[in-house]
């Protein structure tokens, strides 16, 4: 399921070229609603916006939290933050373009990606930081139990490709989700 809070059409693309049934849903949702639909994984997307101010979105991730497998993107990748307790500011200037260095922390490895948002997440014990902006260290990707975010749109629609795995890390969870199993 995607929540859509603005969602590009190259994101829902990418998640049915990598075989997946992609189902999407407004922004308004409630939790309840969402997993009704019986989702093996929700993606809460991208969209224009502070996120402060999408108080809906954020309680609705809250409450999937731990019941559900979690992916964000970008605007979904903040209130994903703010659902777990963390905090948001304003950038001074934004991310803009497609030559931002992001690096992997995990991996040691440096992506080019593609960066369109003007608000940031302050790094916190609630989740660990996977991703780190090259540029001045801003807070680039989160995981946890059953958790995975990008702040840059990993679709390379258009920009560079180095971070399209995500989509296979979705569609990995998907298919290893005990509902995907029994359809």
């Amino acid at each position: 399921v995607v929540l859509d809070l603005g969602c590009k059409r190259s994101i829902v693309r990418r998640l049915a070229e990598a075989g997946l049934e992609v189902v999407v849903v407004p922004g308004s949702l409630g939790a309840d609603e969402v997993l009704a639909l019986g989702p093996a994984a929700v993606l809460v997307s991208n969209g224009p916006g502070d996120p402060a101010a999408l108080e809906r979105p954020v309680e609705t991730v809250r409450e999937l939290l731990g019941r559900v497998r979690l992916f964000g993107i970008c605007l979904g990748h903040q209130v994903a933050a703010l659902a777990l307790g963390m905090r948001t500011f304003k950038l001074p200037f934004g991310h803009r373009g497609a030559n931002h260095p992001v690096r992997v922390r995990a991996q040691r490895r440096v992506l080019v990606t593609v960066q369109n948002h003007g608000f940031a997440v302050e790094a916190a014990d609630t989740a660990r930081v996977s991703h780190v902006s090259l540029n001045d260290g801003t807070v680039e990707g989160l995981e946890g139990e059953d958790l995975a975010t990008l702040q840059f749109h990993p679709e390379a629609a258009p920009g560079p490709l180095d971070a399209l795995p995500f989509f296979d890390r979705i569609s990995d969870a998907c298919r290893s989700a005990p509902i995907f199993a029994a359809s």
